[in-house]
């Protein structure tokens, strides 16, 4: 028990430290685009806090598990570099031993992270949303928030990944769903223009995908526009099951049965996410067991590699699947292979038989750390 407290302590100061740091930094963006679309309200301050309130389940969803590896990776990478750990395995405990208590830990996150992802998530998509209609009803216009779902009319969702300085819109998502059936729009970059009464999307270099599964329809296209008839009585009270991204977990349920990818991918999304902290835990020791010489550098640098590799392969079968492109069991594999390569390496390092690969990335970083810093001397030198 004693081991126990003193990794948890060592834990628990990075842990609560990088968490605080990613979370503000991500806030703070996130508050910074809100500013902006709601800059001209008189209650802009309060909105924002109530906004970023509502988006704080989903940025626990990805912040949590980054935090709990990093800060594990530093806590065992402080241990071989102090000798600590070379002390404890000759006193014959296991690294199984040493991280019992993480094992636990990680379990109680990965149930929060549950709670959070299937309860919390839809009811803060669901307040943020209202409180947007609410803002584009007083402003009486239409915009769209950037990597944000925006249901704005009736069977209409509009997806966006950002917009350039002369008000044109990039990687543009659009869902019809006016007629009963589902019409789904990709373009590189779309232009929203008002014209009276309607709104006219003027989408170029894309694609239009018509029905589901084996009906589904797919028309390439340079350009094409899409006319919506829009009114200021448009904007309206929100509901849970406008959309998959808000719908409770009973409703998601249900939409599973009409077979809709977009319902499929969320309901797979829901589950999966709060498991990354899992897989993470157990790539944590192979990752972190480097050359004493290399510091504390590289273990991190190859973690945070691992981080980004594993989020855009989540995020890309994401949306494969709500695209229609892959079945829903596909995030699965994705996530269980993550897993049992996560539990191969671990138990290899228990056996100190990890790949050699493992070891020397650390040594070749630091090389490469050396090798930067030199040059860097040198030139200051010469100057």
């Amino acid at each position: 028990m004693t081991i126990d407290r003193y990794l948890l302590r060592l834990w628990l100061g990075p842990f609560l430290g990088g968490l605080t740091l990613v979370l503000g930094v991500l806030l703070l963006g996130r508050a910074l685009k809100l500013l902006g679309t709601i800059s001209d309200s008189g209650q802009a301050w309060g909105l924002i806090v109530d906004m970023l309130t509502l988006t704080m389940p989903y940025f626990l969803l990805l912040t949590v598990p980054m935090a709990f590896f990093l800060s594990m990776q530093n806590t065992i990478t402080s241990l071989q570099q102090n000798s600590e750990m070379d002390v404890m395995r000759a006193s014959g405990i296991s690294y199984t031993r040493m991280f019992r208590s993480f094992f636990v830990l990680v379990l109680l996150l990965w149930v929060s992270l549950t709670y959070s992802s299937m309860v919390l998530l839809p009811q803060g998509q669901l307040g943020f949303n209202n409180i947007l209609a609410k803002v584009y009803a007083m402003k009486g216009v239409i915009t769209f928030s950037p990597q944000r779902f925006t249901r704005g009319f009736d069977g209409i969702t509009v997806y966006v990944d950002g917009e350039d300085k002369q008000g044109v819109y990039q990687g543009v998502i659009l869902e019809d769903n006016r007629g009963g059936v589902s019409v789904i729009y990709t373009a590189e970059s779309a232009q929203f223009d008002m014209a009276g009464s309607q709104l006219q999307l003027r989408m170029n270099n894309g694609v239009r995908l018509e029905g589901n599964g084996d009906d589904q329809r797919m028309l390439a296209f340079d350009k094409y526009l899409v006319t919506i008839p829009v009114s200021a009585g448009n904007w309206k009270q929100r509901h849970s099951g406008d959309h998959v991204t808000m719908m409770t977990p009973q409703e998601l349920w249900q939409a599973l049965d009409k077979n809709d990818p977009g319902a499929v991918a969320e309901w797979n999304r829901r589950w999966l996410l709060p498991t990354t902290v899992l897989v993470l835990f157990f790539f944590a020791l192979p990752f972190s067991l480097t050359q004493k010489r290399s510091g504390k550098a590289g273990s991190m640098i190859a973690g945070i590699a691992l981080l980004v590799l594993i989020y855009n392969l989540q995020l890309m079968l994401h949306r494969q699947v709500s695209q229609g492109a892959f079945p829903g069991w596909t995030m699965w594999a994705e996530q269980g292979l993550l897993l049992a390569l996560g539990i191969f390496l671990w138990i290899r390092a228990e056996a100190d038989r990890l790949p050699k690969i493992f070891s020397q990335a650390g040594e070749w970083i630091y090389l490469l750390h050396r090798f930067i810093m030199h040059k860097i001397a040198h030139r200051l030198g010469k100057s």
